[in-house]
């Protein structure tokens, strides 16, 4: 090859490259237009309609009351990014990345779409700048209380969180149930435990155990029918409390707080654990977590995103491996197992005498 076919190469490569590198750009710097194409979509079900086959646009506009050139358009551009794909023949079908806006896919991210879009987090998310300059929710600076005196005063916008809450319970009880082994206790409570489907998955493979299911009453007020679809109704006692001012359940030989501890910041988080060391006493039951862990430098994760949902609306953060083990020491616990490096993990702690 001489050299100047080489530089030809080369100059083709550096362009090639440019160009790549541009629509990348374009589809960051697009994140309104594409959020919201994605939005509709989800919002319109169109991903349950397309299970059976491809589809016109005029025929998902049909079945979903929608214009058919309007629904065209956003089609074809959720579709550059991978969300269905237009056929030569103008259907539309499902790919790997629709799959999860179906609305019957367990753990898709159809619920995620939604709350992404809802006015409680969109509102905040546009006054992001006075979170970083501040270091506080935006949320409390848009509608003059936090995050949870909101969902108070909101029973609708509640009644949605909580099913939002329930759908990632389910994800992460399947996922985590059996790492965890509740063979091995006795009783376990589940502190801020929900609905108490993640107990009733732990009971289900530990038919001896009994469980404690501790949150506050409107959320618990939905725990006997998951309880008894489980079968577990009879071995589950459930409280009605507030796990920062209520009597944690005594007694139990291990303590589960799931998806708890990055909603709150560094001060309260050791209140929540001083609160549970204290209940522990000196027993040797177990403190287990699950809960992010943010890996290092530059490597993807989910968690790093949820940390902005931590910084903007709840006022919590997520934590890398070595943030955990201070936050652990902090309130009288240490790490007694090897979690996984990064993402949704199980933090197993035992207590210091």
């Amino acid at each position: 090859m001489t050299d100047a076919s080489v530089a030809a190469v080369a100059t083709f490569d550096e362009e090639q490259a440019l160009d790549i590198r541009e629509r990348q750009i374009a589809v960051l710097g697009s994140w309104r237009q594409i959020g919201h194409a994605i939005l509709v979509v989800s919002e319109l079900g169109v991903a349950d309609h397309l299970v059976a086959g491809p589809r016109t646009a005029e025929e998902l506009a049909e079945a979903t009351e929608a214009d058919a050139d309007a629904l065209r358009r956003v089609l074809r551009c959720v579709a550059t990014v991978g969300v269905f794909a237009e056929r030569t023949d103008g259907r539309f079908e499902l790919t790997p990345l629709a799959e999860g806006l179906r609305a019957d896919r367990i753990g898709g991210l159809r619920p995620m779409v939604l709350f992404s879009a809802a006015a409680f987090t969109r509102l905040p998310y546009a006054e992001i700048m006075h979170s970083v300059r501040t270091g506080e929710p935006a949320f409390d600076q848009v509608f003059g209380m936090s995050f949870y005196q909101y969902l108070e005063a909101n029973p609708e916008v509640n009644r949605f969180f909580e099913g939002f809450m329930a759908h990632w319970s389910r994800r992460l009880a399947d996922r985590f149930a059996g790492e965890l082994a509740p063979e091995r206790f006795g009783r376990i409570a589940d502190v801020g435990g929900g609905n108490g489907y993640f107990l009733s998955k732990m009971l289900q493979r530990h038919s001896t155990g009994t469980g404690v299911l501790l949150d506050l009453p409107t959320v618990v007020a939905d725990a006997e029918p998951v309880l008894k679809e489980h079968g577990v109704t009879e071995r589950v006692t459930v409280v009605a409390g507030d796990f920062f001012t209520d009597p944690l359940p005594a007694g139990c030989d291990a303590y589960i707080l799931k998806s708890i501890i990055h909603n709150w910041p560094d001060e309260r988080c050791l209140a929540i654990l001083r609160r549970v060391r204290e209940t522990i006493g000196d027993t040797d039951a177990r403190l287990i977590m699950i809960d992010q862990i943010v890996p290092p430098l530059n490597q993807w994760d989910h968690s790093k995103i949820i940390d902005l949902d931590m910084l903007v609306l709840f006022g919590g953060k997520e934590r890398n491996l070595r943030e955990w083990q201070q936050l652990l020491t902090a309130g009288g616990f240490e790490l007694a197992n090897e979690p996984a490096a990064r993402g949704w993990a199980l933090l197993e702690a035992r207590p210091v005498r």
